[in-house]
């Protein structure tokens, strides 16, 4: 056999490379499904939102400039956070369960009330750390891989109760 037309086979090798190599499916990889990937993406943002909007509050001072310039940083992040749970209710549609579709509605628009009270200027900064602390945990109660309500080093205490008390 002629061996210097072997290079003519390698597509046909590659295709068949191809069709019989199946990788495990990942939630991390868009082959596991893109909602399930999405979805990854959007937790991984309301927890990152959540917590950047509770430095914020831990930070603001009451009266002057700097009150108005991380109240105005916690808007926001609370958008941004907001914008990913309305992308989460419809990837865990379908990515998880009909359940956990709900659980991010409702923290969606715990997340929308409180941004409007903030933007409307009814939130002071200890209200707020409390409103954003119930948020977090409200997230964590449905995502327990981001649960960090046992960190040690966080001496705060605040006892959580539901959203608009």
């Amino acid at each position: 056999m002629d061996t210097s037309k072997l290079w003519l086979l390698l597509p046909f090798g590659l295709i068949l490379l191809m069709v019989f190599h199946k990788d495990t499916d990942k939630p991390t990889e868009p082959s596991a499904g893109k909602e399930a990937y999405y979805l990854k993406f959007n937790k991984d943002e309301i927890f990152k939102g959540v917590l950047a909007t509770e430095g914020h509050f831990r930070n603001v001072k009451e009266t002057g400039i700097d009150r108005e310039g991380f109240l105005n940083c916690a808007v926001k992040h609370l958008a941004d956070v907001e914008g990913h749970l309305d992308e989460a209710i419809s990837h865990s549609l379908i990515a998880e369960s009909e359940e956990q579709s709900k659980q991010y509605r409702d923290l969606r628009n715990d997340v929308r009330w409180f941004r409007h009270e903030l933007q409307a200027g009814n939130v002071t900064p200890e209200e707020g750390i409390k409103q954003v602390r119930k948020i977090r945990r409200a997230f964590e109660s449905f995502n327990p891989e981001f649960d960090i309500s046992k960190c040690e080093s966080c001496t705060v205490k605040v006892e959580i109760t539901g959203l608009g008390d």
